[in-house]
């Protein structure tokens, strides 16, 4: 798959998180923490495919060390992480990863408090409480508020994309690539009814409002971009622009 330029993506088990090297460099959402054997059976019974050794230890090991070893193989030192979203499968290594590097972390102000623990993140009412109580994230001090518009560098803009949940964001990339957190899922190959499709919008039933995350999706369209960096889900490296208007031209009219 063609890289970006400046841009790394990391695949970790079920998620992404991506790494931008610029006059900042930034760790964009920190993917999952270590995941409970429950979890994880919980999560195959529900149609999630976790079909070699090598996935489940991914899983049961987390994110952390995956992007520790990246960052130390490329010799790449973190100024800030950036979450898109207060969802646990992007802020759970976060408190760690803040605690070991000594960066900031950024967010939005409507996901802060789901971040630092004031505020409980509305589960889906398909996880039982057994489950529930082996997702919790440790807290974490958010250093920065991202503002829609802002640059957080030169090249880097957040955009604001409320829905999924109430502070999630998008970051535009020199108005080539667009990093979308959970505002657009890929084709995913290991979950097909998460992701059937080359682009697909959020997930309903992870979504705090997805009504309003589809017409915050319109949003996007005022900005140019090529490609479209999924946290889930095969990522869209040509046309990206063109793809997202016709699936809000399909959703609307469905």
């Amino acid at each position: 798959m063609t890289q970006i330029e400046g841009v790394h993506e990391l695949e970790i088990a079920n998620t992404k998180v991506f790494i931008i090297e610029g006059s900042k460099n930034l760790l964009v959402d920190t993917g999952s923490g270590p995941t409970h054997d429950e979890v994880l059976a919980f999560m195959e019974k529900s149609g999630l495919k976790f079909d070699n050794d090598a996935l489940r230890r991914l899983m049961k090991q987390g994110a952390y060390q995956t992007i520790i070893d990246f960052l130390t193989q490329q010799n790449i030192k973190l100024d800030t992480i950036i979450c898109t979203h207060c969802h646990g499968d992007h802020t759970g290594n976060v408190k760690k990863l803040k605690d070991t590097l000594k960066v900031t972390v950024a967010m939005h102000p409507d996901d802060v408090p789901y971040v630092e623990g004031t505020k409980e993140v509305p589960p889906p009412a398909f996880i039982p409480p057994e489950i529930l109580k082996h997702t919790k994230v440790e807290p974490c001090k958010v250093d920065v508020l991202l503002q829609d518009g802002e640059f957080i560098t030169p090249d880097v803009q957040v955009i604001h994309v409320e829905g999924h949940t109430k502070g999630s964001i998008c970051l535009l990339y020199k108005n080539q690539a667009l990093i979308v957190g959970d505002c657009l899922v890929g084709k995913n190959e290991r979950n097909p009814m998460m992701g059937p499709n080359e682009l697909n919008p959020p997930i309903e039933m992870f979504s705090m409002d997805h009504g309003q995350a589809l017409k915050s999706l319109q949003r996007l369209l005022k900005y140019d971009f090529s490609a479209i960096l999924t946290c889930h889900g095969t990522s869209i490296r040509e046309n990206g622009k063109e793809k997202l208007e016709k699936l809000l031209k399909e959703t609307a009219t469905a």
